[in-house]
């Protein structure tokens, strides 16, 4: 069960749950139903049915959209839920389910969970993230008259994400710290499955050359990556550009809202939807990740590690990744220290090849999509009482 298609590979979500199906597959039959609010390519249905033997998928308007969330208000469901919940699609998976029969639902996300909640089958939630964390620390960085709203949000995301709780036989989220974040009494409960990386994909490649001294990537229109471009532009490139008038930074990845777009310059590039995201990572010395917003594991943090690309970003982003600070990562909270820690990294190009080589050899030994998936096995074959 997931919230949105699984390919193309542009959002976090999407690259956890298509990774997690090429594994599964190899030991279970995959029945996949997904939602969309966009038509789902042939190309990209044919990537995912390779792992699935079957798959439903829903289209949601932004009419029928409008309808959930105005639906949700009434019903006391979070707007993060309510977007995506519709009682006649729900209908639809119900009939499904009877028609299936399966062992075991896999629900990835809460944002699924009143599809399935009260399901007789065993089921497995996948938490991934904590929204509300992320939810509230947005509420933190809004404007002043949107405070209330978010606020309310984050509260009401924390309530459901222990309500829906006891709905499910089995739990997993992405981190420790992400667990920790939950108010969920039970939460010791919940098992760590954390992301991995394809180390046959992203790899160093020396063949691009370096256009860029910076590069930040992911999907432009989430909010704490709209923050982080902000970040490092408005406020972190100021202070590096008396030292490196020329200093030129590459932000990449679908979506860009038009405040992100807004920060293209002499020295900032913003690309857009790039068709192989590995030739941004390739292109820049360094990848700067100034992310205080959101949570879970950051994967443009493993992607840019296993490339050997030498990472600055933040303790929040690094207490889920558990690099090496200063050896396998380089850690910077503020303004002055990320332009700091990049102005030491672009000064010494040794350091930046061994930065990013420690980071590639932390990667290899730590991120492993198929020993995670082992950790779902392991709820799909418990038996319960």
């Amino acid at each position: 069960m997931t919230a949105r298609f699984p390919y193309p590979l542009e959002k976090g979500d999407k690259l956890r749950v298509y990774h997690q199906l090429k594994a599964l597959s190899k030991q279970y039959e995959i029945i996949l139903c997904s939602l969309t609010d966009e038509p789902v390519h042939v190309h990209d249905y044919q990537e995912v049915k390779q792992y699935c033997t079957r798959i439903y998928t829903f289209k949601q308007s932004k009419i029928s959209i409008l309808k959930n969330l105005i639906k949700a208000f009434f019903n006391g469901l979070p707007f993060q839920i309510g977007y995506f919940y519709n009682q006649a699609i729900k209908t639809e998976i119900e009939s499904i389910i009877q028609k299936e029969k399966p062992h075991h639902i896999f629900c990835q996300l809460i944002r699924m969970a009143e599809y399935v909640r009260k399901s007789e089958v065993l089921k497995t939630i996948d938490y991934m993230d904590t929204f509300s964390i992320g939810t509230k620390r947005w509420a933190e960085n809004s404007k002043w008259f949107l405070k209330p709203i978010i606020r309310r949000e984050a509260k009401m995301l924390a309530a459901y994400e222990r309500a829906v709780f006891q709905d499910f036989n089995h739990h997993t989220i992405i981190s420790e710290q992400d667990k920790n974040y939950l108010e969920i009494p039970e939460k010791e409960q919940i098992k760590i499955v954390p992301n991995g990386v394809d180390m046959n994909f992203f790899k160093p490649n020396s063949a691009i050359k370096k256009e860029y001294d910076i590069a930040f990537v992911g999907n432009m229109g989430y909010v704490p990556n709209v923050e982080g471009a902000r970040y490092l532009v408005q406020e972190v490139l100021p202070l590096l550009i008396k030292k490196y008038p020329n200093i030129k930074i590459l932000i990449a990845g679908a979506r860009p809202t038009a405040l992100v777009q807004s920060l293209a310059s002499k020295n900032v590039t913003i690309t857009g939807w790039v068709e192989d995201i590995r030739e941004a990572y390739a292109s820049a010395k360094i990848f700067a990740a100034p992310l205080f917003l959101g949570s879970g594991l950051q994967n443009k943090i493993l992607e840019a590690m296993s490339m050997s690309i030498p990472c600055v970003t933040t303790t929040l982003v690094n207490n889920a990744v558990k690099a090496k600070p200063e050896k396998e990562i380089i850690i910077a909270d503020d303004t002055t220290a990320f332009a700091k820690q990049i102005a030491i990294l672009l000064d010494d190009e040794a350091l930046i090849n061994e930065v990013g080589k420690n980071g590639l050899a932390y990667v290899k030994g730590n991120y492993s999509w198929e020993s995670y998936v082992d950790e779902l096995v392991e709820c799909f074959e418990k038996i319960e009482p």
